[in-house]
């Protein structure tokens, strides 16, 4: 006899119970997630939230999967090669629990269309590569008055997480970004914030990164690196502080706090951080 769809939930969440209660998952049914970006961060966190039991997930991206994916991103296999990620995202979800509410669109995030997208949804997960569009999510999630989840993680280990509230401090003050009032499409602002990314490559040598990619990554003749361990802990620190966040429990990281990774760290890989003087420096994470 096939099982109707809370005889399905509840069989599928049971082991769950007891470290959420009853409440709590029925929260979590009821929860409405957006994603912005569906690599390797963004598509595990589609996974583990799904198996955590949230009833609904929204998720966008433009891309098609490539062979280079396969690294780190859950959804790219073989029999995805060439397919929008978005796609095989939802299709992926799906046969994980049939039931699952879905929203898949294979778009970029604008100014135009943020608000939108994310209208409608009880949190904001940020799992985007380039830095505007991770301002354009932060800032529209505060104006319609949602929690947002932000992430970054440079070479070679590092990785950091951090939760947004509406009525707390901001995703560009937090992250000493002096951008706050400006179009993110004006060309120079978009430029210079482009420019912290590559700041970030050349900090990232003083953690080990090697200099020649830094250099190549500069210059535009190498991409970000990136392993699935470390894009596993991200989305793994991230989901964490959703489902804390919509069961209504205090998150570790509440902005400006961040979950900041180093695993070459020996003596301490994983920190919840507060910043002495009130916010990080965005090429520094």
């Amino acid at each position: 006899m096939a099982l109707s769809v809370s005889e399905f939930y509840n069989e599928i969440t049971k082991k769950n119970i007891g470290v959420y209660t009853p409440k709590e998952q029925e929260r979590l049914y009821s929860s409405k997630i957006i994603i912005f970006g569906l690599g390797g961060v963004g598509g595990m966190e589609s996974i583990l939230l799904t198996r955590s039991g949230v009833g609904h997930i929204s998720g966008v991206d433009p891309d098609i999967f490539e062979l280079s994916n396969t690294n780190r991103q859950m959804m790219a296999m073989s029999s995805t090669m060439n397919e929008y990620k978005s796609v095989a995202t939802e299709k992926h979800l799906k046969d994980i629990n049939p039931y699952l509410s879905t929203d898949f669109k294979n778009i970029r995030v604008t100014e135009e269309n943020v608000d939108e997208l994310i209208t409608g949804h009880d949190l904001v997960l940020e799992a985007l590569d380039d830095m505007p569009s991770r301002i354009v999510v932060h800032r529209a999630a505060r104006a319609l008055g949602i929690p947002s989840i932000s992430m970054s993680g440079s070479p070679p280990h590092r990785g950091f997480v951090s939760s947004f509230f509406p009525d707390g401090i901001s995703y560009e003050d937090a992250l000493n970004i002096p951008t706050k009032g400006k179009s993110i499409s004006d060309p120079l602002v978009t430029q210079f914030v482009h420019d912290i990314k590559k700041k970030r490559a050349q900090y990232s040598v003083s953690k080990g990164a090697p200099q020649s990619w830094a250099d190549d990554f500069c210059s535009g003749r190498a991409g970000w690196i990136i392993t699935p361990i470390r894009a596993s802990l991200i989305a793994s620190f991230s989901c964490h502080e959703a489902i804390q966040i919509l069961i209504g429990q205090e998150p570790l990281a509440k902005a400006p706090k961040g979950v900041y990774i180093d695993m070459d760290n020996l003596t301490n890989p994983v920190s919840v951080i507060n910043p002495q003087c009130g916010h990080w420096e965005a090429y520094q994470i």
